[in-house]
């Protein structure tokens, strides 16, 4: 319940996206991500990008990664990790523990990006 209406305030998730510790808590709680994925959006269409801040929650089975071509998220680091191995439910932020500041889907139309805007 308290984190439902942490994934509910705009000042809450601007916070989260401002801790590390933070980040590194909800990470370890499926209880927490459960919470972010009911309020999740998803990004679709071939090739569409997004900026923001945001918690990465999933990734289609069958987007492909490519920075120069396909899909692939720019992280709060400038980091551009390959996301091949972590595209099951949680996966890419359990393994990289940070915010997205861009995200872009693949070229393929019914490829998606499930995320979580941070504030």
């Amino acid at each position: 319940v308290a984190m439902a209406a942490v994934a509910a305030s705009n000042t809450a998730t601007k916070a989260i996206a401002a801790s590390q510790t933070a980040l590194n808590a909800i990470a370890g709680s499926t209880t927490a991500l459960d919470a972010l994925y009911a309020k999740k959006s998803r990004l679709t269409g071939a090739s569409t990008a997004k900026s923001g801040k945001f918690i990465i929650l999933e990734i289609s089975a069958n987007s492909a990664f490519d920075t120069s071509q396909y899909g692939y998220a720019t992280l709060s680091d400038g980091s551009k990790p390959n996301w091949q191995d972590y595209k099951s439910k949680y996966a890419y932020f359990k393994q990289f523990k940070k915010i997205a500041t861009y995200i872009k889907n693949d070229t393929e139309g019914d490829d998606w990006i499930d995320y979580f805007p941070c504030g």
